[in-house]
């Protein structure tokens, strides 16, 4: 018989605890929040771009192709990347419209793709076009004003933090 008592998690609470308090400073500090996003988008470009130029190594001593390419795409990733980290400002403001577009581009694909719910059910399909529609003119709205676009952006990531950290506080009990 499987016993149904458990004990108290205290390292989730402790992450619960912190979240909620990263959370916190997040929407008090945008602007560092702005800074610590564009940071990590940085060290990611970074990191994406010396792992292309040794999966290319590998690939290289694999195939015997020389896959420019994959030198290519490593050469960008490590020139953003280093943009990212060198020139903050820069980075906060691709940032603005990389969210903008993300929008745009994910509405768009989603609305090429909601023909295959219409045969589901009709009103589903009437949904996810209006929800599409919307999140659409939303992108637009953001890629025109791109300080709004990055206040959304710390929005999310504070509302993601409070969520998870009080996720975690529940988990601990």
């Amino acid at each position: 018989m499987i016993d149904a008592r458990r004990k108290f998690d205290w390292f989730s609470l402790i992450i619960g605890i912190l979240l909620v308090v990263l959370g916190a400073a997040a929407i008090n500090a945008p602007e560092k929040t702005l800074t610590l996003i564009s940071i990590f988008v940085g060290i990611g470009a970074l990191a994406k771009g010396i792992y292309t130029i040794w999966f290319r190594k590998t690939m290289q001593d694999f195939t015997g192709m020389k896959h420019t390419f994959l030198l290519i795409s490593a050469v960008v990733d490590i020139i953003l990347g280093l943009l990212f980290l060198l020139k903050i400002n820069f980075g906060i403001g691709v940032l603005a419209y990389l969210f903008a577009f993300w929008f745009i581009f994910d509405s768009i694909m989603q609305l090429f793709a909601d023909h295959f719910f219409k045969a589901m059910s009709r009103s589903y399909f009437d949904v996810l076009i209006v929800l599409n529609i919307i999140t659409l003119i939303l992108g637009i709205i953001l890629l025109f004003n791109p300080m709004l676009s990055v206040y959304t952006l710390v929005g999310l990531v504070a509302f993601y933090l409070f969520f998870i950290g009080v996720v975690k506080i529940i988990q601990a009990f």
